[in-house]
């Protein structure tokens, strides 16, 4: 019996070695990418070295910050506003010498965005957007605000000024990233409110805000919302949906700017584990 038991175990070894052997040799498969199409058209040329004669400099050798995650211009009054990813937004004037003044503290909530108002000068309007409460799924924990900002003297912000815009529940990816088109409306990213693999499986969706990109009216307000929906929308007529949505299917659209030529938007995306992406996104995309 302990023979037959031994020359059972040496049996099964030896088997699971010869599995092993074979698949040591089988030919290496490079994930899924024999499925792709080739990209052979790209125009891309050179390195990412800046080319003669241009050269990297410190612009702002005063200027030290920490963790930023976006930058805006103050339209029309020669200052950057940036957001500081633990809660604090500085403000920098466009001088060589220029050094970050505090302009507001979030006490250490996480901001992902900034937008300075295309009319800033006149009204100081500042749209913030702010993790509210980190806890996945919490209704409210991502948010857009308007601020108000007092421009005489050194600039500074009264927290009581704040006017919630927009709100929609957090998660791993709260998307963030806020930019005035060339329309005037504000655009607004939101990821996909998971960490991995769309786990709400509302990529395809337009009936919530997850994974979207929002296109919304900041200038009137409309239905007991601080915004209007552009009438342009793609989907403001489609039933179920959401009408704020100009785009979906954006998994953590991290950062997007507009050609200010040609007026394209394009952003870009966080992968899964292999791919990072870059989109040129269109209206209803």
């Amino acid at each position: 019996m302990r023979s037959t038991c031994l020359a059972a175990f040496v049996l099964t070894i030896a088997s699971l070695a010869d599995v092993l052997v074979a698949a040591d040799l089988a030919p290496a498969r490079p994930f899924d990418t024999t499925k792709r199409v080739p990209f052979t058209g790209s125009r891309v040329v050179g390195s990412p070295d800046p080319p003669a004669p241009y050269v990297i400099r410190q612009a702002f050798p005063n200027v030290k910050l920490f963790e930023p995650l976006a930058i805006t211009t103050a339209p029309g009054t020669g200052r950057f506003i940036v957001a500081e990813r633990k809660g604090q937004l500085q403000t920098i004037a466009m001088r060589p010498d220029a050094a970050p003044r505090p302009l507001l503290s979030f006490g250490g909530k996480t901001i992902y965005g900034v937008a300075a108002h295309p009319r800033f000068a006149q009204n100081g309007y500042l749209y913030v957007m702010t993790i509210q409460d980190p806890t996945e799924g919490a209704p409210k924990g991502s948010r857009v605000s308007r601020f108000t900002v007092d421009r005489t003297g050194d600039w500074s912000v009264n927290a009581f000024t704040e006017q919630i815009v927009i709100e929609w529940p957090s998660g791993g990816h709260n998307g963030g990233n806020m930019a005035f088109g060339p329309d005037g409306y504000l655009y607004i990213a939101c990821g996909d409110g998971s960490g991995i693999a769309d786990e709400r499986q509302t990529g395809q969706k337009i009936d919530d805000l997850f994974a979207c990109l929002l296109r919304i009216d900041v200038d009137h307000a409309s239905g007991g919302e601080n915004y209007a929906i552009p009438s342009d929308n793609p989907f403001v007529n489609t039933p179920g949906a959401r009408p704020e949505v100009y785009a979906y299917g954006l998994r953590q659209l991290w950062k997007f700017s507009f050609d200010r030529k040609t007026g394209d938007l394009w952003g870009g995306d966080v992968g899964q584990d292999l791919w990072e992406m870059v989109y040129r996104i269109e209206k209803g995309g």
